[in-house]
């Protein structure tokens, strides 16, 4: 029954992300974008990792997708008129393809080398618990971490200076 659970789930996690990408609505595209967190919810919680499944729902689910749609009806964003495919859109999806593919087999190699002997009881137990997550986050990886922050501060700075400049 779980594994019926997990297929389905992971399923429609991919077809609401592809969604995400092919919506020409883009508050239809945030609403599927909501529909992916809440199966990536569904997924933790399958994981046994009930911290995450609840952070994805009320960061990700909740805060993060208010501020999109904000964006979106502060942005005023309109339905462009499709032109030609211009060469520099080919290129930008191979390139984007080159890094998708880099990136999954930098992330397989450490993802099989991080696991080191059986996967224990003990270590499932473990898995997702706050202590546990938040000794790596504040101790292993404090500097990506703090990279992320101000990498997010610096976005919504961005994203207020252009809109500022639109409106004037």
């Amino acid at each position: 029954m779980e594994l019926i659970i997990l297929l389905l789930c992971g399923g429609l996690t991919i077809i609401a992300s592809l969604l995400v990408i092919f919506t020409r609505n883009t508050v239809h595209s945030a609403l599927w974008m909501v529909t992916s967190f809440f199966f990536m919810a569904v997924l933790y919680l399958l994981l046994r990792a009930e911290f995450i499944a609840i952070l994805q729902i009320i960061v990700y689910a909740g805060a993060i997708m208010m501020f999109v749609i904000y964006a979106i009806m502060m942005l005023n964003l309109r339905q462009e008129e499709q032109g030609p495919v211009r060469k520099t859109k080919v290129v930008g999806v191979v390139l984007l393809l080159v890094l998708f593919l880099e990136l999954m087999v930098v992330g397989v190699g450490r993802g099989l080398l991080a696991i080191k002997g059986p996967v224990t009881d003990q270590l499932m137990a473990k898995f997702g618990h706050v202590a546990v997550l938040s000794n790596f986050l504040f101790s292993d990886y404090i500097l990506p971490f703090e990279l992320a922050s101000i990498l997010l501060t610096a976005g919504v700075v961005g994203a207020v200076v252009l809109a500022k400049q639109k409106s004037e």
